[in-house]
């Protein structure tokens, strides 16, 4: 069904939530689920790509995860007013899993590995949004979306260097917190310096260490 259910439930609580769940299909563009709609429950994407997204104090998008294959997407809406606090759409069609709360519930109570496993996940989800919220050289914002995008979605089938879904320069520049004018002088800046080479709209990550380094704040 998917990897973090597989792995850390038992074969009867598997079946059990596999039986009780449902796949959802979602076209590209269109809204998963939008902020202060009520929670019914938590999807797992099955395959396709999705961003999350948030609403900035000026109403602006920014974007603050991406997701796909076998990632779970609309655990911010737990607890409080069990409401979603972000929005969650397709970059392309998508397939996901959805698994009903009380069946959620009733699987994290009855499997600790489970539990531990989502305790895991949304500890490092918190420390991701942390990272965000900081304020970061514009450079290191960049090289971190772009690192990001090739964490989330690899390389194209083929190619050791083509990230295999590019983010349109908007979307980039929303995930990085920066003006689009400041995004496409950034890349065009890592591309003279052959970390990156743009070829269209597409975007290849040449030297993917550096990159990591621009992106950890170890190299300016």
């Amino acid at each position: 069904m998917n990897s973090i259910i597989q792995n850390y439930c038992s074969d009867g609580w598997n079946e059990y939530i596999e039986f009780h769940s449902k796949i959802v299909q979602v076209k590209k563009g269109d809204f998963i689920f939008e902020t202060g709609q009520a929670i019914e429950g938590l999807h797992i994407i099955h395959a396709g790509k999705v961003k999350i997204t948030t609403k900035n104090g000026n109403d602006t998008e920014r974007i603050i995860r991406l997701a796909a294959d076998g990632d779970i997407i609309g655990h911010r809406g737990f607890g409080g007013s069990w409401k979603y606090s972000v929005s969650a759409i397709a970059l392309e069609n998508t397939d996901l899993i959805f698994i009903p709360l009380k069946i959620f519930n009733e699987a994290v109570i009855a499997n600790s590995s489970f539990a531990y496993a989502m305790m895991i996940f949304f500890a490092e989800e918190l420390r991701e949004s942390e990272r965000l919220a900081s304020q970061l050289p514009v450079r290191n914002m960049v090289a971190s979306v772009l690192y990001n995008n090739y964490e989330v979605f690899g390389f194209a089938k083929g190619s050791e260097t083509k990230l295999s879904f590019t983010l349109s320069r908007t979307d980039l520049a929303s995930q990085a917190g920066v003006r689009y004018e400041t995004l496409v002088r950034t890349l065009a800046e890592l591309n003279t310096e052959k970390v990156i080479k743009i070829e269209g709209k597409f975007i290849h990550l040449c030297d993917i260490e550096k990159l990591k380094s621009i992106k950890e704040g170890e190299l300016n």
